[in-house]
Order: structure tokens, then sequence, then C-alpha cells
């Protein structure tokens, strides 16, 4: 008897090697693109805490530092109230020039 030509001695071997082809088609299209984005994803948040971190060390620092800084200068026992107020002012006037920098941008 003959067999037809659709039909080999390979033909189990063509089907499972199709279906493994379709698996991982289907497997790069789906799992590995989600696993890809959730990667990202967690180092995203790993990332922001750690700036978060830094920047609340930062913080600490600064009120710290000028603390310091402004009982060496004058001799008003070191309150924390003139620390919070002389970093304020700082902040206030770098937010001043950030906003002073974007109004001369829209006029040109």
């Amino acid at each position: 008897m003959t067999q037809p030509a659709d039909e080999g001695p390979d033909f189990p071997v063509r089907i499972a090697e199709f279906l493994e082809a379709l698996a991982e088609r289907i497997r790069s299209l789906t799992v590995d693109r989600v696993a890809r984005v959730i990667t990202f994803i967690t180092l995203g948040m790993v990332a922001m805490v750690l700036v978060a971190t830094a920047f609340i060390f930062f913080l600490v620092g600064l009120f710290r530092l000028s603390d310091r800084l402004i009982y060496k200068l004058c001799d008003c026992g070191g309150s924390m109230e003139i620390a919070y107020a002389v970093v304020g002012g700082v902040f206030l006037l770098g937010g001043a020039l950030l906003w002073a920098k974007r109004t001369r941008a829209e006029r040109q």
C-alpha cells in the first residue's frame, strides 16, 4: 500500500514540532511580555522606594544642618522652628526661580 502525500513516516514528528512551535509562539506573545512588564514595574517600585528614602534622609540632614548652622551663628537656642523657616525659604526661593524661568520661556 502506498501512503498519501500528506502522511509519511515523519508525520507524527511534524505534528509534534508544529504544536511545540505554536506553544512557543503563544508563550512569546503572552507570558514573556507580561514577565518583562512585571520586571520593569518591580524595578520601578524598588527605585521609587530608594529615591523616597534618600529624599527623606536628605531632608532630615538639611533640617539638622540648618539647625546647627543657626545655633552656631546666633545664640538663639537652636530652635527647630527657625530651621523649618530657613528650609522653607530655600524651597520657596527655588520654586520662585523655577516659576520665573517658566514664564520667561513662554513669552519668547
